[in-house]
């Protein structure tokens, strides 16, 4: 079952207690209070592996967490108050204090500015209400304290009648130096909201890393057998030294002339970065003397990702270098990875879905938009001939030039005479493409 941990202030924990009672059966939950603000830290430290997901009674603890929780992979929320709520609550104030001034009232923060803006709105021209918001330290150990302090010093100078607070574990020190408090709560409905939003995300991430993943790679054929079973023997070797220097755990199966791999989710993020350039390529082509190229599949099933595998594998065979490409469980494609420059640089790739929504608009195929930004980014110029493109995509110049064509026909791209520098004869034809998502580097 889900084990989701609750930071929150101690004295919010009553009302938090009997709304998580309504999910004990979807998940299990731990409050894990503090007093002090400089404990959250060690309740964090000390609990974040226990855990599948974090709740955070406020803003508050979140935000004294933020440079902790960019390193921390689960999810995590927050509660806060909806403008709802805090309309609720200024209702509630008026029926309490009936023809309350609120210039004469202090709230500490609200953290959405529209609120307070709002509630200033309300007021003449001449008056306004006061806020702690922008000259407190919300990351400060000592904040209860100076909130505290604030709250005082005005009641002191008889500024104000009424103070309104969202620190749940100063209300009763509040009380106790005699001030007229009133705490704005988060209401049930509101934390409802968050817990399912948590338990879902939860539950996608499992689903997700429950799901299989399987690898393909189809070896080069060569002029003779031997030749072909020395290509394969080199690349399984290299894929059980990948697997071993990274500690990772591929089954690595030998078909005919091609590789089956599987792995986990979890592995698969590992080895492409997060989807973003792909570990087992450049270490394929550091090692091989020939291209390889990878695809790997998404799916609920082994047959499913083994199939999505194949289809990734086919479209990176479109290019003319080694990368790699990744098809999940929802047929998204994602690629090419790890494509490089030859001086090493990172080229920049747009996304998948960016590309399938152009060719679909125009009628293009995907493959042909897959060329045409590898002309681009390898020449680092959106202005293109036949016969550089040529070079680059390793095709012939009828074929590339009947490429370029159809760019214009599609208005993608236009095309103009030019002499280049250094030719003799008939002008060139030079193509400027225009791709609405892509600009050279």
């Amino acid at each position: 079952m889900i084990k989701i941990g609750i930071i929150t202030a101690k004295g919010t924990i009553e009302n938090f207690k009997p709304i998580f009672e309504a999910f004990h059966d979807q998940c299990e939950y731990y409050f894990l209070t503090y007093e002090k603000l400089q404990e959250i830290h060690k309740i964090f430290h000390q609990n974040k592996e226990m855990f599948d997901g974090f709740i955070f009674g406020g803003p508050l603890p979140y935000y004294f967490l933020e440079e902790e929780l960019k390193s921390y992979t689960n999810p995590v929320v927050y509660v806060d108050l909806t403008k709802e709520d805090f309309y609720k609550h200024l209702f509630k104030i008026t029926q309490q204090h009936k023809g309350i001034d609120f210039s004469r009232v202090v709230i500490d923060y609200v953290w959405n500015k529209d609120n307070l803006r709002e509630l200033q709105s309300l007021l003449p021209d001449n008056k306004k209400i006061y806020t702690l918001e922008n000259t407190i330290d919300f990351k400060n150990n000592r904040l209860y304290e100076e909130i505290l302090n604030c709250h005082v010093e005005l009641w002191e100078k008889g500024l104000i009648d009424l103070s309104i607070t969202r620190a749940a574990n100063i209300v009763d020190l509040m009380k106790a130096k005699g001030l007229n408090v009133y705490y704005m709560g988060i209401s049930e409905d509101t934390i409802k909201g968050k817990i399912e939003e948590l338990i879902t995300h939860i539950e996608f991430l499992d689903l997700k890393e429950n799901q299989v993943v399987a690898g393909f790679i189809d070896s080069p054929v060569a002029n003779s057998t031997s030749e072909n079973e020395l290509i394969q023997i080199s690349i399984y070797k290299e894929l059980l030294e990948f697997s071993f220097q990274n500690d990772l755990q591929l089954v690595i199966q030998r078909n005919n002339n091609s590789f089956e791999i599987s792995t986990s989710y979890r592995e698969l993020q590992e080895i492409t970065n997060d989807y973003r350039s792909c570990k087992l390529i450049r270490f394929l082509k550091e090692r091989l003397s020939f291209d390889v190229y990878v695809g790997w599949g998404i799916g609920r099933t082994f047959t499913q990702a083994a199939q999505h595998a194949k289809l990734a594998y086919s479209e990176a065979k479109s290019y003319i270098d080694s990368c790699t490409f990744v098809i999940d469980e929802a047929h998204h494609s994602m690629g090419p990875l790890g494509f490089k420059e030859t001086d090493g640089t990172e080229i920049t790739f747009h996304s998948w879905n960016e590309i399938e929504q152009l060719s679909q608009q125009v009628d293009i195929t995907v493959s042909q938009l897959q060329k045409v930004i590898t002309a681009i980014t390898r020449l680092k110029t959106n202005e293109l001939t036949s016969n550089t493109a040529a070079d680059v995509l390793n095709m012939s110049a009828r074929s590339t030039n009947r490429l370029l064509n159809e760019l214009v026909e599609k208005g993608l791209a236009n095309v103009e005479s030019r002499k280049i520098n250094g030719l003799q004869g008939r002008p060139t034809k030079v193509y400027t493409i225009n791709l609405p998502f892509f600009n050279p580097q």
